[in-house]
């Protein structure tokens, strides 16, 4: 369930609602609330998101905590800390409050605790606070609480060479019981500048393999004969399926439209590198190349790839058949990608790869001596 605020006036179809700023409901599914944050065909955001409730299976048991964090970010240790922390501790009843949310790592979060945006004024009650963020004061005098505890990731000494951090010293708030630094380094940091002592628990660290996560590569023009709006396509089959996967684009974006260019840039697992030649030493590290083109003559990447040992993904464009053999080298899928078999290309990924060089040399040599 997605906690949602409207930021602009908009007709909800979905509940025959007006809507105006400020007004709160809830949404049901992800594919709705990226919808309603940009993802639709005007590109406009009408809602920013309040909280998501818990998307797993496990019953909550035990004290509840609140993990109090000023910012979310994309990415960040911090960040992991609680990722891995919620995951390990899912059983357990957390949420984590934050003023400022990115919405990915919200959703991450929310498969394993209840994320919350603070607005600044609501009051929380829990057993034990935990708080990842310096400063408490934004928070505390809001919490109604049996225990706090205060986290320090940083090494504040090692921080002091840096102008801003010179003169920093850390001060415990009255409510906190106990600090936790992450660290023998930052127990030591904290106690030469501030002061003050602490316990240190080493972060916890996720053990889990993600081995299902699929890398894909296109090394290619971003313009529309291309595939670039296929790619897009593509990606979101993925992840409406919840597959985990990582998309290098090796692509000069400024070929393609705006409109499409939004559109890669709000799908996270695409990865834009600049176009270089050395991205060809890339190919040998994914699962598969793709190329989504509405005809090509020869395609240099597709061999590139299966020279490597790496599958090819391409459409089905006449020369397409001399490259792949469906399900044996690659995958073959249609131009309007209604015979992409996403669990086929995630589950079974054709290995060995082959591929036939079909240059007669012969004639190379005729042409030297002006005889082709």
């Amino acid at each position: 369930m997605f906690k949602v605020e409207t930021i602009i006036p908009f007709s909800d179809l979905e509940n025959n609602k007006k809507r105006k700023p400020g007004d709160t409901f809830d949404v049901h599914t992800e594919e709705r609330v990226r919808a309603l944050l940009g993802d639709n065909s005007k590109k406009v955001k009408t809602i920013k998101v309040k909280g998501i409730t818990y998307r797993g299976d496990k019953i909550k048991t035990g004290e509840k905590m609140i993990i109090f964090q000023r910012g979310l970010a994309a990415i960040g240790g911090i960040e992991t800390f609680i990722y891995n922390f919620v995951k390990h501790y899912e059983d357990r009843n957390i949420t984590v409050v934050s003023e400022v949310a990115d919405f990915e790592q919200m959703l991450r979060i929310s498969q394993y605790a209840n994320v919350m945006v603070d607005d600044g004024f609501s009051e929380y009650e829990c057993d034990v606070a935990l708080l990842t963020s310096y400063d408490a004061s934004c928070f505390m005098p809001r919490v109604r609480y049996k225990t706090a505890y205060q986290m320090i990731h940083a090494d504040f000494e090692g921080l002091r060479k840096y102008a801003y951090w010179q003169s920093y010293v850390w001060k415990k708030h009255p409510g906190i019981k106990e600090v936790i630094t992450v660290s023998e380094t930052a127990r030591q940091g904290l106690l030469n500048t501030s002061q003050v002592d602490s316990k240190v628990i080493y972060n916890i660290l996720d053990d889990d393999k993600e081995d299902d996560v699929r890398f894909f590569i296109t090394l290619s023009r971003a313009t529309q004969e291309k595939g670039i709006e296929r790619m897009v396509k593509m990606a979101k089959e993925f992840k409406k399926q919840n597959k985990k996967f990582i998309w290098f684009v090796a692509c000069v974006l400024k070929q393609t439209s705006p409109q499409i260019l939004r559109e890669i840039q709000s799908i996270p697992e695409f990865m834009i590198i600049p176009p270089a030649l050395d991205n060809r030493k890339l190919i040998g590290h994914c699962d598969y190349l793709v190329q989504l083109s509405d005809t090509e003559s020869f395609c240099y990447s597709a061999y590139e790839a299966l020279q490597q040992n790496v599958p090819v993904i391409l459409t089905d464009f006449p020369e397409a058949k001399n490259i792949v053999d469906d399900g044996e080298n690659g995958y073959i899928v249609d131009l309007d990608l209604s015979n992409l078999d996403v669990d086929k290309i995630f589950n079974n990924v054709p290995r060995p790869t082959y591929y036939v060089d079909r240059c007669d040399y012969e004639a190379w040599e005729q042409v030297f001596k002006g005889e082709f």
